[in-house]
């Protein structure tokens, strides 16, 4: 079946992360991404590509620093009601009741319940007109003990195959289940942020 080169994104799977930012009064940050990439192997930097304006975008260029918060199963829920649009002066992970960690290196905290985290700080950034690239350089990062069996991953991350959400090729949800479950608004192509 021939697609829009748009829709590309239906066979081409992309990771449900939450990337979660501080501004410069501390306030935490954090938002569904699914355009994220490692640059190449075996290289330490890690690609967002964000829409403009978004406070996720702001606050990184202001701190230099942010965590990609790999998203399994069990947080998926709670981490995609990050997507709503909060005040910049509200704590998302504590509006939907995320717990969070400290990170071992960036100020941003981690989500505790991430399958694992990433933590950056802004190496360069590439400015469209739409969209930002921003790639960081990666100064830590861990795989959640909780989701480890004798170092072997047991809590695959969720990937996004628009409108699905899967896990290890597992259907999880589609976009408009996970919406209505939510309570927020349906938006033209699925999640409203990032994703």
């Amino acid at each position: 079946m021939e697609l829009k080169p748009e829709m590309f994104k239906r066979f081409f799977p992309l990771p449900v992360t939450l990337i979660t930012t501080v501004d410069e009064k501390g306030i935490v940050n954090a938002a569904p991404y699914s355009s994220v990439m490692p640059i190449l192997r075996p290289l330490d930097l890690i690609a967002i590509a964000s829409a403009i304006p978004r406070d996720t975008l702001k606050n990184i260029r202001e701190t230099k620093e942010f965590v990609v918060n790999v998203i399994g199963k069990p947080s998926l829920k709670m981490a995609m009601k990050c997507a709503r649009n909060y005040p910049p002066e509200l704590n998302e992970l504590e509006e939907v009741g995320l717990e969070s960690i400290p990170s071992k290196k960036v100020s941003p905290p981690r989500v505790k319940d991430a399958v694992g985290w990433v933590e950056a700080k802004l190496e360069r950034e590439i400015t469209e007109r739409n969209f930002s690239l921003v790639i960081g350089k990666v100064v830590f990062a861990e795989t959640n003990d909780s989701y480890l069996d004798r170092e072997r991953l047991i809590e695959p991350p969720v990937v996004t195959l628009f409108p699905e959400f899967r896990s290890l090729g597992d259907k999880i949800a589609n976009s408009e289940e996970l919406l209505e479950d939510m309570s927020f608004m349906k938006f033209q192509g699925g999640i409203k942020d990032e994703v």
